[in-house]
């Protein structure tokens, strides 16, 4: 399963979600932080890669948890805001 959202302060978060594959039977989400729309997680040319840190019951929960973690990321790649002057 996957989403695209954005954009995001000017970049597109590409999400994935697989199952594990271990006993647990759990998903564990993925996401890529893009200065352009991708067509797909698997097509994005991403300035960032990350994974989520927890498995989930399902997919959307994997998904989102993954896409959260992204836009915590992205805020640490915007310029910081010009001080006004006085």
């Amino acid at each position: 399963m996957e989403r695209i959202t954005g954009p995001h302060h000017g970049f597109y978060i590409a999400s994935y979600a697989s199952e594990t594959g271990a006993s647990t039977e759990g998903y564990l989400g993925y996401a890529k932080i893009c200065r352009r729309r991708p067509e797909s997680y698997w097509d994005a040319n991403c300035l960032v890669k990350l994974c989520g840190e927890g498995l989930h019951a399902d997919p959307q929960h994997a998904l989102e948890e993954a896409q959260q973690r992204a836009l915590e990321q992205l805020r640490t790649l915007l310029p910081s805001p010009e001080p006004a002057v006085a």
